[in-house]
C-alpha cells in the first residue's frame, strides 16, 4: 500500500488558548494519520504557551513557533514562517479556532491528481456564540475570478489545501504588509496564476463565525480599516490589469460601491468621518470619468450642510 502523502496543517494563532484546543483536538481526530500541525504564534500573553506544550507532549505530530521577533507582526507572517518550516506535499493553512470534520483531510487528499494545484473544500459557517448553522459559502462559480472579486464566490484560508509543488513557484505567499482582507489577497493572487482546481462538494470544515469580524469593524467607520481595505483593492486593479483584465472594470465597480456604501453610512450617523468619506468617493469618481457621480455626491454633501439630509445621492 502506498505512503500516505504528509499534509501540514499550518495554524498561526494570538490569544487563543479558550478555543484552539478544540481546533487540535479536530486535527489529532482525523482518520487521515500522516499530518504535521505547525502552530506559529503571533505573540500571545495568555496561557497559550502552557496549553501547546502539552499538546506537544501529547502528540509528537504537533509543533509550536514563535513568530521571529524580527519580522512583522501579524498572521501573514505567521503563515509564511510556518510554511517555511512544513515538510508537507500538500498544505492547508487553518484558522485557530475553526474545526476540521474527522474524514476532512483524507477526503481532501484522495481528491489531488497528478496535475491538481489545489483542492478546494466548501466550509459550514456556524455563529461562535449560539452554534446555529449559518450555511455553507460558495466556493465555485464561472468565470470564476468576477465572482471572487466581488464576494460571490470565498475560499476564506481553510478551504483551499494547496500543493506545495505550485507554491513554491510563486513569487509572494502571503503579504506580510496587509492588516486586513489577507485571505481575499492571497486567493485571488493564486487564481492569477490558472491553477488547475477541485472542487469539492461537501463541506469539510466547521467554520466559526464571530461578533469581531472584519464587516463588523468596517461597519464602525474605523478609517484605518477602511483605507486598508481600498488599498488592498486598488493594488489588485493593476494585478488584474496584468493577468486578468477582464476583471478591471468589475473591481472599479466595487470600489466605488462600497465608496458608496461607507458615505451612506456615515451620513446616516451623522458620523464624523462623513465628510472624509465623502471626498474619497468624489476623487474615485473623478478619477472614473464618472461626471454625473461627481455632480451628485457634491449635491448630497450640500444638501445635508444645509438642510441635514440627502445622503440619498448618494445611491
Amino acid at each position: 500500500m502506498p505512503k500516505q502523502p504528509l499534509v501540514s496543517i499550518i495554524i498561526p494563532t494570538f490569544n487563543r488558548a479558550h478555543i484552539i484546543g478544540e481546533t487540535l483536538d479536530s486535527i489529532i481526530e482525523q482518520t487521515y494519520q500522516n499530518w504535521e500541525c505547525i502552530v506559529v504564534d503571533d505573540g500571545s500573553t495568555d496561557h497559550t504557551d502552557q496549553l501547546l506544550a502539552n499538546y506537544c507532549q501529547q502528540d509528537s505530530r504537533i509543533q509550536y513557533h514563535h513568530r521571529p521577533k524580527d519580522r512583522p507582526k501579524g498572521g501573514n507572517t505567521c503563515r509564511n514562517y510556518g510554511f517555511e518550516l512544513s515538510k508537507g506535499e500538500y498544505v492547508n493553512w487553518f484558522d485557530s479556532d475553526d474545526l476540521y470534520l474527522p474524514d476532512a483531510i483524507k477526503t481532501i487528499s484522495a481528491a489531488f491528481e497528478t496535475d491538481t494545484d489545489v483542492v478546494i473544500s466548501p466550509m459550514a459557517r456556524f455563529d461562535g456564540d449560539t452554534k446555529q448553522y449559518l450555511g455553507m459559502n460558495t466556493i465555485e462559480k464561472d468565470p470564476l475570478i468576477p465572482a471572487y472579486l466581488v464576494g460571490e464566490v470565498a475560499f476564506y484560508t481553510d478551504g483551499p489545501t494547496w500543493k506545495r509543488s505550485f507554491l513554491v513557484q510563486q513569487e509572494l505567499l502571503f503579504d506580510e504588509d496587509l492588516p486586513i482582507i489577507q485571505d481575499w489577497d492571497f486567493n485571488l493572487r493564486m487564481l492569477y496564476q490558472n491553477p488547475n482546481i477541485v472542487f469539492l462538494k461537501k463541506a469539510q470544515i466547521n467554520y466559526r463565525v464571530h461578533n469581531q469580524s472584519l464587516q463588523k469593524e468596517l461597519a464602525k467607520l474605523n478609517l484605518h480599516m477602511i483605507a486598508s481595505d481600498f488599498n488592498t483593492r486598488y493594488k489588485h486593479l493593476e494585478l488584474l490589469a496584468k493577468h486578468y483584465p477582464a476583471g478591471v472594470l468589475v473591481l472599479k465597480q466595487l470600489i466605488l460601491d462600497r465608496r458608496k456604501h461607507f458615505v451612506k453610512l456615515a451620513f446616516s450617523r451623522n458620523d464624523a468621518s462623513k465628510h472624509s468619506l465623502a471626498q474619497d468617493l468624489i476623487q474615485t469618481q473623478k478619477a472614473n470619468r464618472d461626471y454625473i457621480g461627481v455632480i451628485k455626491s457634491y449635491l448630497g454633501l450640500w444638501s445635508y450642510t444645509f438642510f441635514g439630509r440627502g445622503y440619498w445621492f448618494f445611491r
